[in-house]
């Protein structure tokens, strides 16, 4: 059990004890990996939402009237909330069957489609740390420029976004999700890390990961756009910069 996940499992040996501080999709692909069951209870102001998962696997939802995929992608899109995990509820139908990779990438398309025409694409420097760092300025100018990149993500080592030029940054942790996932498959199979991970969305764009030395390049493409030319013209640029 990780250490985190052991320091939320001792705060629910107090009764309706809540976790917050924690997005709500980081703290369900720590339950993935724990392969936990039990109920999630999700407050944020007004609204209560549960999450049912088993081994792991999250097979239900419900807030309001909502039940099912539907009711899950509502849950983790909410802002500020506080968690607390509750026995599992025999007999739960079993509801949701896609993975929670696919659900983490839906959910946070969603809200970038709420808030895109909102917000305008800008640089962000998470940290003066970030800002004054000439490698992530060198690599946020160069991807800035690449007209197929709708926005993008610069991740550090240590899997934090440092800089972003995204109206939020939901699809920051679903980036550190796939990293981890396929870093996991590769110890299992025992071959080399990826050089790239592609993702299609919905809406035909695609999120294509990078790893990078020191770093996590994650970008939303537009959807007439080659994964294999950004690649190319990314590390073209990057080598000669």
């Amino acid at each position: 059990m990780t250490e985190k996940m052991a320091s939320y499992t001792s705060q629910q040996q107090h009764k309706d004890a809540l976790i917050s501080g924690i997005s709500i999709a980081s703290f369900l692909q720590m339950l993935e990996q724990e392969m936990h069951t039990g109920n999630v209870h999700v407050h944020s102001e007004n609204d209560i939402g549960i999450l049912y998962f088993q081994d792991g696997s999250l097979i239900n939802a419900k807030s309001g009237t909502q039940t099912g995929l539907k009711a899950a992608y509502t849950i983790i899109n909410w802002q500020n909330p506080k968690i607390s995990l509750k026995k599992f509820t025999t007999g739960t139908e079993k509801a949701i069957t896609e993975p929670l990779g696919y659900i983490l990438l839906n959910a946070a398309q969603q809200q970038d489609e709420k808030t895109e025409s909102m917000t305008a694409a800008t640089i962000t420097y998470v940290s003066d740390d970030a800002k004054n760092n000439d490698d992530f300025q060198k690599t946020a100018t160069i991807l800035s420029d690449i007209p197929d990149i709708r926005y993008f993500f610069i991740l550090n080592k240590a899997g934090k976004i440092v800089v972003h030029s995204a109206p939020n940054t939901n699809l920051g942790e679903l980036i550190v999700y796939c990293i981890i996932t396929s870093s996991n498959l590769r110890k299992s199979l025992k071959v080399k890390s990826p050089r790239r991970i592609i993702m299609q969305m919905k809406d035909s764009s695609s999120l294509l990961i990078i790893p990078k030395a020191g770093k996590i390049l994650g970008m939303i493409l537009e959807s007439h756009s080659s994964a294999t030319e950004v690649s190319n013209r990314i590390a073209s640029d990057l080598s000669a910069k």
